[in-house]
Order: C-alpha cells, then structure tokens, then sequence
C-alpha cells in the first residue's frame, strides 16, 4: 500500500490505491517509500500522520472501472499485454489463464463482466490485492508477517475524506498537494447507474470496518 514522505517535513502521508495514489505520485513534494521506512518515520513521536480514505462504494466502482473496462478497453493487443495483479487475481475464479485464453479474450471477458457481477467476483478474492483489500488494513494488516500493525496514535492520525472538497483542500494545506490536478484515468468511462441489493450486501461486508472507522453511511 502507499506510503508518502512529505519533504522538508515531519509529515507522513498514507493512502490506499485507488485512493488519489496517481495523483501523490504526480505530487513533486511527495516521496513515495515502502512500509518498512513508514514504520520506522512512525516511532518518531514528532511525526505528523495523514490519511486520505474514499466511500468504499465509489472506491469499488473505481476498481471496476479502470481495471474492468478502461485498461482493458486502452491494451495494445498488438504485443502481449502484461495484466495487472488487479485484474489477474479475478482470472482462476472466471475460468481465465494467459495459457489456454488470448489476449483478446481476455479483454473481452474484462469488457464484458457487468458491474454486479464484478463484486460477486470481489468478494472471493478481496484480500489477494491491495488495490481490492479494506482501506483500514493499512494502519493494521491481517496478510502480513513483518511491519502488521503500523501501531499509529489515534491522536497523531488526521484523516481526510476525498469526497469532501473542505477536508480535501484542508489536506493540501497541510502537506502541500497541489489539489488543482486530479490525475483520473477513468473519467471517460460511464459509472454503473445502480448497485444490485447483493452486491450492496458484499460491499458493507467486506468493507464494514471502512464504513465504521471513517463515517461513511451504508446504502
């Protein structure tokens, strides 16, 4: 998962993919660095920690989106495509495999996949990737072995809501983002106009504590 350094500062910046990453990683005063030196930044008590959370339904759709139609739809198939962890843990659990399916079938089963039927997927493989896992696994991380628990002081975290445009703006005035540049890859690509009530359910369920920790409602 994401970890920033904020030059020139005491500021550590967590988020999640999927969670304005691109736009951190296009931020000139942004140091993208592994979990491990997070850690260590974070056993200095005079570390400022800020953490940018996004609805877990919106953030969902966003997966869907970019890793399901815009990437797929933009692959040149004139080469062999390299997939993405994103879109290959989905493969086993749709009957795909780089061996026996072509690119080109590939991105058509990707194209093809209707969103409440992406979630059905979601929900049999969330915890194989980043992109796909709860937002709060960042602070304490089930999967891993080395760096688990983050062990942040409630008191030290401030915590921003990407939706909110007066959190948003009071996250760039304290660690400099730039807030004017969004980098988003999928703005061309049609949302879905409605959530099935069972895809509803997987989504509260498998993001439940997101929706607790950081104030979000359920539908």
């Amino acid at each position: 998962m994401p970890y920033f350094r904020v030059h020139d500062s005491h500021k550590l910046v967590l988020t999640n993919f999927k969670v304005m990453f691109t736009s951190f990683t296009e931020t000139s005063n942004f140091t993208k660095i592994k979990r491990y030196k997070a850690y260590c930044l974070l056993k200095q008590r005079f570390t400022e920690v800020h953490f940018t959370v996004r609805d877990p339904y919106q953030k969902a759709i966003s997966l869907y989106k970019d890793k399901f139609l815009y990437t797929p739809l933009n692959s040149d198939l004139t080469k062999p495509v390299k997939w993405e962890k994103p879109q290959r843990i989905f493969f086993p659990i749709m009957g795909l495999s780089t061996k026996h399916q072509s690119d080109q079938q590939i991105k058509e089963r990707l194209i093809n996949t209707p969103f409440d039927e992406f979630i059905k997927l979601l929900k049999q493989c969330y915890w194989l990737d980043e992109h796909t896992q709860p937002q709060h696994w960042i602070l304490d991380h089930p999967r891993y072995l080395l760096f688990k628990n983050l062990s942040v002081d409630r008191n030290r975290l401030a915590i921003y809501k990407m939706e909110q445009p007066n959190e948003l703006n009071a996250f760039a005035e304290s660690t400099g983002f730039d807030n004017s540049k969004h980098a988003n890859s999928t703005a061309g690509i049609a949302t879905p106009k409605a959530m099935s009530p069972e895809s509803l359910k997987i989504i509260n369920s498998i993001y439940e504590k997101d929706f607790t920790d950081y104030g979000y409602q359920r539908l």
